[in-house]
């Protein structure tokens, strides 16, 4: 399992050096309806580059199993030895970020790999996530996260993941951490609301109807998610995330300490994963969090 870890992180660091080096990465080489849309999404030459590149990294690493490129047609099957190991990829999440950045570093876009171990005979679900990874291709910020039963925020009771985080400076490794505060804030936290979708927008504003505060959105989910997982921010809401992203999304989360749930409050841990889905989702700092969150939820109907 370290060994794919280790892997994870050096084809994300790698790419984050390859995106540095495209030309011509803004040129629109698909037009859908729109950037992020699930059905006809708008594909820039960045996106298909990127994804190439990821691709024959892991085919490089000869582990057996499939690997599945957002963006992608084909599913890739690779040869090695067992176990098996099933690799979801976003390659860009955040085009249209990556694409208005001018001369800037610009607002976030980043990449993210899934792995899991399928089991013969059953749907992939997301408890079958093995390890996963997300970049931030600005600063090549990494964050990593594996299933182990180690986990400093386990109690030794559970198996469950456990998220690093790798800055780019000071040159450390931390273990992350959720925040750990109880009571939902927007005055001292930062709340990620996807805004997308507008049936979503208009729930939170329902939510949050005269409370001043730091609902945001920053573009990138799979960015937004990795925040929970440190402590940047308490929460990320929304109701139709992509499969794509909300794999590694949560396994970060899970692995420093926090919690996934879909809008009734259950756990995703026996929830189908399918690359192609969109599900609603909230990832919580903790247990607490989320309960406020679904009662806000509940209220605005």
């Amino acid at each position: 399992m370290m060994a794919r870890k280790a892997a994870l992180g050096s084809v994300l660091l790698q790419a984050h050096l390859k995106l540095k080096e495209i030309k011509d990465g803004e040129r629109i080489v698909r037009q859908g309806g729109a950037f992020g849309d699930a059905k006809t999404d708008t594909e820039i030459r960045a996106d298909k580059v990127l994804g190439a590149f990821i691709r024959d990294k892991l085919l490089e690493l000869r582990l057996p199993g499939r690997i599945v490129v957002e963006g992608d047609p084909q599913t890739h099957e690779t040869a090695g030895q067992p176990p098996r190991s099933d690799f979801y990829v976003d390659p860009l999440d955040g085009s249209l970020n990556y694409m208005t950045r001018g001369s800037t570093a610009g607002l976030p876009h980043s990449g993210c790999i899934t792995v899991q171990h399928p089991v013969p005979g059953r749907k992939a679900m997301f408890d079958h996530t093995v390890a996963a990874g997300i970049v931030d291709y600005r600063t090549g910020e990494l964050w990593l996260s594996e299933y182990s039963a180690m986990s400093p925020w386990s109690g030794g009771a559970d198996s469950s993941f456990f998220t690093e985080f790798f800055p780019m400076f000071p040159a450390c490794v931390m273990a992350a951490r959720t925040d750990q505060r109880e009571k939902l804030d927007l005055g001292s936290m930062i709340v990620i609301g996807e805004m997308y979708y507008p049936e979503n927008r208009e729930r939170l504003a329902r939510m949050f109807a005269g409370k001043k505060g730091w609902l945001r959105n920053p573009g990138s989910a799979a960015y937004e998610m990795a925040l929970v997982s440190t402590g940047q921010a308490a929460a990320f809401i929304c109701d139709r995330q992509k499969h794509h992203e909300l794999g590694a999304g949560y396994a970060l989360v899970k692995g420093a300490g926090g919690v996934v749930v879909d809008f009734e409050g259950r756990p995703y841990d026996n929830c189908d994963y399918d690359f192609k889905s969109q599900s609603p989702v909230i990832l919580a700092a903790n247990q607490a969090i989320a309960d406020q969150i679904l009662e806000l939820l509940r209220k605005a109907g």
